[in-house]
């Protein structure tokens, strides 16, 4: 935990994202005491970093135009997050109530919705329309894949691999490929960070995964076992499927019971160790890129992913 916020704090410009939050998220009434708890639960700030780091290595200069657009990624992120609470019913969300435990559910999605419209706002901005439409499309793969999510959750491994692309790896290589386009960066070098920060994605879901069944509930911030609960077939439990090792029943079976199983197993470590491969192409794909101070900071950034403990 500690490497991922030192990096992030030495960000002078990752303050300026904060601040900027603070001014988009500004109310009167009633909403001012919504939008100012929505500002004091966000998060350590992963994809403005992106952002703003992949401008940096790739060259670019527009400061400005880049707190904006790391603003409202996540603006984005933390819309999403809100709805995705209301979806799942969850209370705590980094060990405080959820928007729409404290405040309601219609209270909360209309949160979202704001965050949502400001997020655009500033996307509307950039002097590239790329911009807008990169992110409108980043969105339109997450809202489908968390339809298809709840009409038809899966089951097997290549079903899960794309949701969880459309679920968390298709914002984060958004992200990635924002900071490429604001540093005026080639269609193919947009590509190969958006692939870079998709590979990041996927590494952080399925370590979130793991630490559903492995996690210390003090630490995350909120309950483990949240995904057992809500009976999701997640890579560890569809793996122990396809070995024979749990039926379809196996969410009627004790919460202790079926992490022992994965432990005992090897399954936990082995879908971390898939989560380190994934870190490994993240950073290989930085190789090519000139030795500097943000090539550094976000190969210290992916690494630390296969180190947290939540």
């Amino acid at each position: 935990m500690g490497g991922f916020l030192l990096i992030i704090e030495s960000l002078v410009s990752l303050e300026s994202v904060r601040a900027r939050i603070d001014q988009v998220l500004q109310a009167s009434g009633k909403a001012k005491e919504v939008l100012d708890y929505v500002a004091s639960t966000r998060g350590k700030g992963l994809r403005p970093s992106l952002v703003l780091l992949i401008m940096e290595l790739c060259g670019g200069t527009k400061a400005a135009e880049a707190i904006e657009c790391a603003t409202g990624v996540e603006l984005v992120h933390m819309a999403s997050l809100i709805h995705d609470d209301v979806i799942d019913r969850s209370d705590l969300r980094r060990g405080l109530p959820t928007v729409h435990h404290r405040f309601g559910t219609q209270t909360a999605v209309l949160a979202g919705d704001h965050l949502f419209a400001s997020a655009f706002h500033l996307f509307a901005l950039s002097s590239d329309r790329r911009v807008s439409q990169v992110m409108t499309k980043v969105i339109q793969d997450m809202c489908a894949g968390e339809i298809n999510q709840l009409l038809s959750p899966v089951t097997t491994e290549h079903d899960y691999f794309n949701y969880i692309h459309k679920k968390t790896a298709c914002l984060i290589g958004g992200c990635c490929r924002l900071g490429a386009i604001l540093a005026g960066r080639s269609v193919v070098e947009e590509y190969r960070f958006q692939t870079f920060g998709e590979n990041i994605g996927l590494a952080f879901q399925l370590t979130d995964d793991v630490l559903d069944y492995r996690g210390d509930d003090s630490v995350m911030g909120k309950t483990s076992g949240k995904d057992f609960d809500e009976k999701l077939w997640t890579l560890p439990i569809i793996l122990a499927y396809n070995r024979h090792l749990v039926g379809n029943d196996w969410h009627t079976s004790d919460f202790a019971e079926i992490r022992s199983l994965l432990e005992t197993h090897g399954i936990l470590d082995e879908v971390w160790q898939l989560a380190a491969t994934y870190v490994q192409r993240a950073i290989g794909a930085l190789k090519q890129c000139p030795e500097s101070t943000p090539k550094r900071e976000l190969t210290r950034l992916v690494e630390h992913i296969v180190e947290r403990s939540y």
